[in-house]
């Protein structure tokens, strides 16, 4: 009876691992797919990227970015690892499809200045994005779009401030 679990125990490890190198191999296919699509997209615009980001907040998993209308003025709040801190800065978009949010992070020891871009681009209604310094496209927007696309995440009205010291 103990052979033949191990049996039966080896055989389901074995599918296990083929299910693992399966998903690993179509993951692989989509960010290939994806790269490509994105390399055929065009960059979008900066009035385009306006319309998407101006008077909104990018929900992140721990913390928010925003995107005021008024003098392009950024703000946003985190707090990963147990450390809070904030940003004040601007914003600005950019022809070519460069998102920018230039800021001064503070927390409770320091004050750094940060920039952070992202690229964006379209095609047949699909957005894609990535971090201008070495990320990898994805799929901002789906066509239709999709209940877990990125750009759900940004929501219209100010979810910063309130998380700002006074």
């Amino acid at each position: 009876m103990s052979s033949l679990r191990f049996v039966v125990m080896g055989a389901l490890f074995s599918v296990l691992a083929l299910v693992g190198t399966a998903n690993a191999a179509t993951q692989h296919q989509i960010d290939k797919m994806t790269l490509r699509s994105a390399h055929r997209a065009e960059p979008m615009s900066a009035t385009e990227l306006r319309k998407i980001y101006s008077g909104r907040s990018w929900i992140w998993k721990d913390g928010a970015g925003y995107f005021s209308r008024h003098h392009s003025r950024f703000a946003a709040w985190s707090h990963s690892h147990g450390q809070r801190s904030y940003a004040k800065g601007t914003w600005y978009a950019a022809d070519r499809g460069r998102l920018c949010m230039s800021a001064i992070w503070y927390s409770k020891k320091s004050a750094a200045p940060n920039v952070s871009c992202f690229l964006h681009r379209k095609r047949a209604g699909i957005i894609y994005q990535k971090r201008a310094s070495g990320g990898k496209w994805y799929v901002f927007r789906h066509n239709p779009t999709k209940h877990d696309d990125e750009i759900l995440k940004l929501r219209l009205g100010d979810y910063v401030h309130k998380h700002l010291p006074g």
